[in-house]
């Protein structure tokens, strides 16, 4: 027997206050009436007081009330032995394996479908079950005619079908995904989630863990944990460029000081091998030296030596931009106003990868919008109509600005792009606004700081839409700063200007650090494009009816020709380089594992069985009329204690009044 809640047990302490007040019952003398003292002598008093328990049945009662109280709270639960629970009542149970990228490590998932197979030999006559696999998606195997079968056969051969998956498994969405997987029957349901339970994989709400069906019928989870010790595993952290190579992070999960080595790719092409030591449950970072990168997009792939117990995380893609600065339109109507030489020089010294380059909004093409990462505004209200339409197909197909307000955007009723009305413009040159709000969550501002010394002496009024996020606001509420998803792009408003004018941000410290970052997050270099996790679900951009295909690392094609226009997202099923192809451009996709999973230490004993007994206990609070408990390794007991202490009550009450009526003086 264990308890859920032992401290309650210190109750059982109160005991000694029903034993305390039954020893005041005093034996007084006899006394006796007598005719006069006057002729007796005069002595010392003694008096004898005799004390002992007396009305022992009920004080038996009284302390077997407080006893049975303490262990309620306490919440004991009782063992069940093998086989017990639901005896004689058909069950369907829903196997769920995790397939997860942890589970190819030794032989994991082998163990895995051993457990499965167990569970299924030991299907009784009218149990039914079905089998899933949960990774980064949860697909159940289909047995038989589809649903939940009794054919042990049909199940085996489900259970051969799960193969190692690539992507990461979050155990709450395991348990919130049993509704959507359980069948409609009112038969019970019980659920055996088999796992190697990854520490990395828990919620941090462990209410998550519990199951809550929506169908009125009682739900046991059994956990099967297929790992119990952490195993040490290396995988490669980052691969990223350096101004003198390329650079290759190794990171060891429970590992001992030992040395390592890397080989490295580039453009499918061997450049060398590195090694050295890692420091025990550490990180070292090799460098690949006097590697120059082609211009534009490069295949990059770093590969450890030897193999260790998880193979799938020992290889690491990225896509690197090679070839120098890239250039990136200013699109303004004055090419040397102080907007041009203020973002020009923020990106020479902080975003070197970028150069500014100062284009006329009446001569620019907007046809070779498709050429460029990104593009910059230095006043959206320049935009014409043709530049506008050309900005918007630019966007819907994945592209990115930033642009900024100015004179001309406040001489407008609505705005190119975004579409929204400006209702004024807010002047304060004598008392300038300052910051009210900043939005440290987002990625574009997490890494800049300073906001707070920006003054603004003038910015238009505009409403944010439902679909923009507010990043920056002032002091009086207004959006300074506004995303907004267009398609699949990505646009940003800055409601104020980029040359002094309307404020002094070009001139605060934290203006460098903003294009910088703007920079890195509109060109996607912040690995929201280039980089994706497998299992993940990439955007496709959709806008205008344009096909659009996804080359697997394989060469494969993974869309049909029906899907090419009308698809909007897909799964990326394992790791390499991806290729994108839509009618405007080609983007590499890098696709990795989800570093998470390379972490191989388990869930601790203790936080395993807390997870069993919350189970147990949840089970327990409303069972099917008329079943018997399921099993689920322990009963609780927490219930017949209560109705046993209603019984002592009454039991309690009615021996007391007994005595009172007799006259004893019953202690209270």
């Amino acid at each position: 027997m264990s308890l859920l809640a032992p401290l309650f047990l210190l109750g059982l302490a109160g005991i000694a206050l029903p034993l305390w007040l039954h020893r005041l019952q005093t034996q007084k003398p006899e006394r006796l009436p007598i005719s006069s003292v006057m002729l007796l002598a005069q002595s010392e008093q003694r008096l004898h007081v005799q004390k002992k328990l007396r009305f022992l049945l009920l004080l038996s009662l009284r302390i077997l009330l407080l006893a049975l109280v303490a262990l309620a709270f306490a919440q004991p639960l009782w063992k069940l032995a093998a086989g017990a629970g639901l005896i004689g009542k058909a069950r369907e149970h829903l196997i769920i394996i995790d397939n997860s990228l942890s589970m190819s490590a030794e032989g994991r998932l082998d163990a895995a479908r051993a457990a499965a197979d167990s569970i299924i030999g030991e299907l009784a006559g009218g149990d039914r079950a079905q089998i899933a696999a949960a990774g980064s998606s949860i697909e159940l195997q289909v047995a038989g005619s589809g649903g939940a079968s009794a054919d042990k056969a049909a199940l085996r051969r489900a259970l051969a079908q799960i193969r190692p998956g690539a992507g990461r498994l979050e155990y709450a969405t395991a348990i919130g995904a049993i509704d959507s997987l359980a069948t409609d029957s009112q038969l019970p349901l019980v659920v055996h989630l088999i796992s190697d339970f990854q520490a990395s994989g828990l919620s941090p709400r462990f209410a998550d863990l519990l199951p809550h069906t929506a169908q009125a019928r009682p739900v046991e989870l059994q956990l099967h944990a297929v790992a119990a010790m952490a195993a040490p595993n290396y995988t490669i952290a980052a691969v990223r460029a350096a101004a003198d190579g390329i650079h290759v992070t190794v990171r060891g999960h429970g590992t001992p000081a030992a040395p390592v080595a890397v080989h490295l790719r580039v453009n499918d092409v061997e450049r060398g091998v590195q090694r050295q030591t890692a420091p025990a449950d550490g990180e070292v970072t090799l460098q690949f030296t006097g590697i120059a990168l082609n211009a534009g997009d490069n295949r990059v792939l770093a590969q450890l030596e030897p193999a260790d117990p998880l193979v799938a995380d020992d290889a690491h893609y990225a896509v690197l931009q090679g070839g120098g600065a890239q250039a990136v339109p200013l699109l303004t109507a004055d090419i040397r106003g102080p907007s041009v030489t203020y973002i020009g020089a923020a990106l020479n010294v902080a975003a070197a990868r970028y150069r500014a380059q100062a284009l006329r909004i009446g001569e620019f093409d907007a046809r070779t919008l498709e050429r460029y990462r990104w593009v910059l505004v230095d006043d959206i209200g320049a935009l014409d109509a043709a530049l506008a339409n050309g900005l918007q197909k630019y966007l819907e197909s994945g592209g990115a600005v930033l642009a900024a307000s100015g004179a001309r955007a406040a001489a407008l009723q609505t705005l190119p792009l975004t579409g929204q009305s400006v209702r004024g413009v807010t002047v304060r040159n004598a008392d300038p606004l300052s910051i009210g709000r900043v939005d440290g969550t987002h990625a574009l501002l997490v890494n800049t700081s300073g906001w707070q010394n920006l003054s603004v002496a003038r910015m238009l009024k505009v409403d944010a839409a439902t679909a923009d996020r507010v990043l920056i606001a002032s002091e009086d509420g207004e959006p300074l700063l506004l995303e907004r998803r267009i398609g699949t792009g990505r646009l940003l408003l800055l409601t104020s200007s980029l040359d002094n004018a309307w404020n002094d941000l070009p001139v605060q410290p934290v203006f460098v650090n903003f294009i910088a970052e703007a920079a890195r997050w509109l060109a996607g270099d912040d690995a929201a494009g280039v980089q994706q996790l497998t299992g993940a679900l990439l955007q496709l951009p959709t806008a205008g009816g344009g096909a659009v295909q996804v080359v697997d690392p394989e060469g494969r094609e993974l869309l049909s020709l029906s899907a090419t226009r009308s698809a909007r997202s897909l799964r990326l099923p394992r790791s390499g380089i991806y290729r994108l192809v839509t009618p405007a451009r080609e983007t590499l996709i890098a696709v990795n594992s989800d570093p998470r999973e390379s972490d191989l230490l388990p869930i601790d004993e203790a936080a395993l069985t807390g997870w069993r007994n919350a189970a147990a206990a949840a089970q327990a609070v409303a069972p099917e009329e008329g079943s018997v408990q399921a099993e689920s390794g322990s009963l609780p007991l927490a219930q017949w204690l209560l109705l046993l202490l209603a019984l002592v009550v009454v039991a309690e009450s009615l021996a007391g009044n007994w005595l009172l009526r007799r006259g004893t003086g019953v202690p209270s």
